[in-house]
């Protein structure tokens, strides 16, 4: 075993003679058996216990044997005795209000206070084993996970190694005979309150009978998915690449025809698609929307959808933008969000900048107070140099807006109501207010280029 280990090791961390490695270690059969390996070897490493006081004093007779028996059990040659980092969790305070079960939560402490160590650290090791990995898959096959539940216990993630991967419960404890090695039995191993356990009490003995080394064949299958799936996400990510655009920092496109004509259109989406949230069942909706009206709009999580003309939009509902009238009471108010203004009397010779991001009024038109809005059903307005007034609606299919688009742009308005629109932001101003002979007062706006509102 402990040339078999050796060659793992190699495999996971090609530099181990100078490495430093700390191994996770809770004084259970896996854990002792991997700290009695390095040791063997002659390695440089420090050990690391989490107490997360779930079995009562059990859980204490755990870290006191970590911290006290482990050690002086163990034929360290080096004389260097390694470092011990106990960590104590109240973890059922932990898992209140967070919906998680009471392994998850245990298992995203353990990592978070490994993540702290790790500076130090080259590798971050844990014991875990073959029997493991067969039971993860069974458990992400029961659950119905797609096909990268079926890749297993990864061996290797950023620092984290798991070097027993390869090994069979029944190898380890045979390991531990051979040399006498002490280490602490969890109890609640043996009763099937958690699915884990029954997997391995009840599942893993039954297919046993049917393939003594089922657990050796769950080992080598998982292989064979690793391949399997490493050559499909290369098929895919390629796939992603070439139908996914990104249109700005929060905001991306897929082209539905494009979608459409895949050999497998609900595949392909889902991939896209699972990387913005978007569960199984959602997207099974989507691609039935696709051929239909534009407006449908999906959210995950994170992300709104909406289908628009030819395209699928998708944005980050962090960056949606509710402006919620804001009112702007004088002047000053503009620069409270990134408006520059400036009155200036007008002249016949005044030269004005082609700048959509620029607007003049004639000033004396204006009353105070004014709104900033989004735009609603219904809006009109007289675009500058037409005579008779357009929908927004129509104005921003004119102007090919996304319905994204559509609900970000911000309005500047009168605060009557109805409420009169003078500028599409960034856009067109209306007619209504626009500088003639007769205006006496230029008031100039220009929306700054990180302008927080657009």
């Amino acid at each position: 075993m402990k040339r078999s280990f050796l060659q793992a090791l190699k495999q996971l961390a090609p530099n181990y003679k100078s490495a430093r490695f700390l191994l996770a270690v809770s004084g259970g059969v896996d854990s002792v058996v991997m700290t009695h390996l390095f040791t063997c070897l002659n390695l440089n490493f420090d050990i690391a216990h989490c107490n997360f006081h779930l079995r009562g004093e059990d859980s204490n007779k755990d870290m006191d044997f970590v911290t006290q028996e482990l050690i002086s059990s163990l034929d360290i040659v080096t004389g260097r005795v390694p470092k011990i980092f106990v960590k104590e969790f109240d973890t059922f305070a932990e898992q209140k209000n967070t919906g998680k079960s009471i392994e998850m939560v245990a298992r995203d402490l353990r990592y978070e206070w490994f993540q702290e160590l790790s500076p130090n650290y080259d590798f971050i090791c844990t014991a875990h084993h073959a029997n493991d990995n067969a039971e993860t898959l069974i458990l992400n096959l029961t659950r119905g996970s797609g096909y990268n539940g079926l890749n297993g216990i990864p061996s290797k993630n950023g620092k984290i190694i798991r070097p027993l991967l390869s090994f069979t419960s029944k190898q380890i404890h045979e390991y531990t005979q051979l040399h006498e090695i002490p280490y602490r039995v969890d109890l609640s191993n043996l009763e099937d309150q958690y699915q884990r356990n029954r997997i391995r009490n009840q599942v893993i003995p039954i297919l046993e009978t049917i393939n003594p080394n089922v657990v050796q064949t769950f080992s080598k299958n998982i292989g064979f998915f690793n391949a399997q799936y490493r050559f499909y996400k290369t098929q895919i990510n390629t796939i992603k690449e070439q139908l996914l655009h990104k249109n700005g920092e929060h905001e991306w496109s897929i082209n539905i025809s494009e979608i459409l004509s895949q050999h497998d259109p609900l595949l392909v989406l889902f991939e896209i698609l699972s990387d913005f949230h978007f569960n199984y069942p959602t997207v099974e909706q989507i691609l039935q929307q696709l051929r239909g009206k534009s407006g449908k709009k999906f959210s995950s999580e994170k992300y709104n959808l909406v289908k628009d003309r030819s395209q699928l939009l998708i944005q980050s509902k962090a960056s949606m933008k509710q402006l919620n009238s804001i009112i702007i009471e004088a002047l000053l108010d503009f620069n409270k969000f990134d408006i520059e203004y400036k009155i200036v009397e007008n002249e016949p010779n005044y030269s004005f900048i082609n700048d959509p991001q620029i607007a003049y009024f004639d000033f004396d038109k204006l009353q105070f107070p004014l709104l900033i809005r989004n735009w609603r059903e219904g809006d009109s307005f007289q675009p500058l140099g037409m005579k008779g007034k357009m929908k927004l609606s129509d104005f921003f299919s004119n102007q090919k807006f996304s319905l994204f688009e559509k609900q970000n742009v911000p309005i500047l308005t009168t605060s009557s109501e109805p409420s009169t629109i003078l500028w599409i932001m960034g856009h067109r101003t209306d007619e209504r207010f626009k500088v003639t002979k007769q205006t006496q007062n230029i008031l100039i706006l220009k929306i700054k280029s990180d302008y927080s509102i657009l």
